[in-house]
C-alpha cells in the first residue's frame, strides 16, 4: 500500500522516463478514453513532461504525467493523466504545483489548459478559473471548459539578463531550482482560489 509521501514528481528528461509519461497516457487516453495512440503523441516533441512516480526498488512505477507547451507569455497545460488506482490521492495537485513552479521559473505569467465540466470544481481548487462566456472547445471527441489562471513572479524567473549559468542550465536543473524556491504556497493558493473577479480580457 503507499500513501502520498511515496509519489515523487520530476521532470521527464531521459528516454526511460519519456517512455513512462506515455505509458500513463496509453492507460487513459488510449485504452479509457479511447483516443488513438498517435493522436495521443502530436506535439509530444515539442513539450516538457512531468512524472509521477513511485521508486520500487531499481524500478519506477508510472502513476501519472502532464505536458507543457510554451507560447509567448504563457503555457499551455495538456495530456494530464493519473492512472486510475491513484486518483483518490494527491497525486494530480502535486504535478500542478509542480508545473506552476516550473513555468514561472520560466518566466511564463499565465497558464491556459482545458477540462471537461465535471471536473471544473478540482481545477478552480488550484486556481483556475474560466472567463465570463464559460467557452468550451471540441477536442478528441470530447466537449472541453477553456481555463486559466495567473502565475506570481517567480524570484528567479529568467529574463534576458538573467545569470548566465542558469540560463546554460539544463531543464531539470531548472526544475529543480523552482521547487527549491517554490512561489505557490497553500496561503497563495487559497488567494487564488477566492480571487474570481480577475479575468483575462479578449
Amino acid at each position: 500500500m503507499f500513501n502520498d509521501d511515496d509519489i515523487k514528481i520530476e521532470l521527464a528528461v531521459s528516454d526511460e522516463q519519456i517512455e513512462a509519461t506515455r505509458a500513463v497516457r496509453k492507460k487513459v487516453f488510449v485504452k479509457e478514453l479511447g483516443l488513438s495512440e498517435k493522436k495521443d503523441r502530436e506535439n509530444d516533441n515539442c513539450s516538457i513532461h512531468i512524472l509521477a512516480y513511485i521508486q520500487k526498488g531499481h524500478r519506477i512505477l508510472p502513476v501519472g504525467t502532464m505536458r507543457i507547451r510554451s507560447f509567448g507569455d504563457f503555457v499551455k497545460f495538456e495530456r494530464m493523466a493519473v492512472t486510475r488506482h491513484f486518483r483518490k490521492t494527491n497525486v494530480a495537485e502535486a504535478i500542478m504545483q509542480y508545473a506552476f513552479n516550473f513555468a514561472a521559473i520560466k518566466g511564463h505569467c499565465k497558464v491556459l489548459a482545458a477540462c471537461k465540466e465535471e471536473l471544473l470544481p478540482r481545477w478552480k481548487r488550484s486556481g483556475f478559473y474560466t472567463n465570463k462566456k464559460m467557452e468550451t472547445i471540441e477536442e478528441n471527441g470530447m466537449k472541453l471548459i477553456r481555463i486559466y489562471r495567473d502565475l506570481p513572479k517567480h524570484p528567479l524567473a529568467l529574463t534576458i539578463n538573467s545569470d548566465p549559468a542558469l540560463l546554460l542550465a539544463s531543464e531539470g536543473e531548472l526544475a529543480k531550482k523552482a521547487q527549491e524556491t517554490s512561489i505557490i504556497d497553500g496561503a497563495r493558493l487559497k488567494l487564488a482560489e477566492l480571487n474570481e473577479k480577475k479575468k483575462f480580457e479578449y
